[in-house]
């Protein structure tokens, strides 16, 4: 009877055991394979980055007025060989208007006070001759030098009226307003005759979160992009910062400035700013989205062994919008999955894909 029974223990046994291994054939093979796709990693730069927008804005801006009365005279343009127009860039002291006026320069009368000027210096000269001989007092030099310094004075003077009846441009700039007049119409003193504006360099008031306020410094680099101009980034530079902090908003203000030379970002255009914070070169970085977390802090990637995903515990540093840096877990020239690493699991199957 115990034989017996020994023997129906063995049999149960022996099949418990055949229909584990087959189960563990079957969960083998069927077992999901997951693709995935490899990278090396490597190093690059990671710069930590602080976005802000604003409205970009010249740094120098003049409207030109009329300073006399004269008939009007647009003149030509040595670039384009036309008259002047919206838009033209003109070089500092170009003459863009004319105001003609004989009457003005009949009452100056400059060839008269440039005799007089001749006149008197020769005179005075003549007098400090005459003076080192004994022949004239020293009153009489100073008498002449103060008629040499008067006729100076008249014909700096005329200098400056007749500089009145020409319109030149104060520094070089665009033309952004340009008032349309009829050829020869007498202008009055005072119109509005041609607008200017610089804007080469330019600047932008931006409004950062107080949170920044011990990341963001003065002389920082930042990058300006306008999405007319994605294929150009700007070069600027936080230039002033309030300590003020806005209840209302929760902000301070800051101002950045732009070196626009080839002028492709315009006054009034909206630009992104994305100031430096902290930049650090040539550390191994991965890209961000491959990064997973896991419960307790740990962040992770997958590396490959064996055809299994193995998780490979990091410590990462500072991140921009595409990279962020690894301080330990992995050394460059290591393989880690880049694609398809959302679907794996610890020691899970895989397939890498070429």
């Amino acid at each position: 009877m115990i034989n017996k029974s020994i023997k129906y223990i063995g049999v149960i046994l022996l099949a418990y055991t055949l229909n584990a291994c087959n189960e563990q054939r079957m969960n083998s093979s069927s077992e999901t394979t997951t693709p995935v796709w490899l990278a090396e990693v490597g190093k690059r730069d990671v710069r930590e980055l602080t976005t802000t927008t604003g409205t970009a804005k010249a740094t120098k801006t003049v409207e030109v007025k009329s300073e006399t009365n004269g008939k009007y005279e647009l003149m030509i343009n040595p670039k384009t060989k036309r008259p002047y127009k919206l838009g033209d860039i003109v070089e500092e002291g170009a003459v863009i208007i004319k105001l003609n006026n004989k009457e003005h320069e009949n009452t100056v009368s400059l060839s008269t006070k440039k005799m007089q000027v001749d006149i008197a210096k020769k005179e005075w000269e003549g007098q400090k001759a005459v003076f080192e001989k004994g022949g004239a007092t020293e009153k009489d030099v100073l008498n002449a030098e103060s008629s040499y310094i008067q006729a100076q004075s008249a014909l700096e003077s005329a200098y400056t009226e007749l500089a009145k009846l020409t319109i030149k441009a104060p520094f070089k700039g665009a033309i952004v307003n340009l008032p349309y007049f009829t050829p020869n119409v007498e202008i009055a003193s005072g119109e509005t005759m041609v607008g200017l504006m610089d804007y080469s360099q330019m600047y932008m008031e931006i409004a950062l979160p107080e949170n920044t306020i011990d990341k963001v410094k003065v002389g920082q680099k930042v990058l300006v992009t306008n999405y007319n101009i994605k294929s150009d980034t700007l070069s600027g530079l936080v230039s002033q910062l309030s300590p003020a902090i806005n209840e209302d908003t929760r902000t301070y203000t800051g101002y950045i400035t732009i070196n626009n030379p080839a002028l492709k970002l315009r006054p009034g255009m909206f630009a992104k700013g994305e100031i430096i914070t902290l930049q650090k070169d040539s550390v191994i970085a991965i890209p961000k989205d491959i990064v997973n977390s896991r419960r307790g802090g740990n962040r992770i990637v997958y590396t490959i062994e064996q055809n299994r995903a193995m998780e490979k515990i990091i410590t990462t540093g500072i991140s921009d919008d595409r990279f962020i840096e690894v301080e330990n877990g992995l050394n460059q020239g290591d393989k880690i999955v880049v694609k398809g690493y959302e679907f794996l699991r610890n020691r899970g199957k895989v397939k890498i894909m070429k």
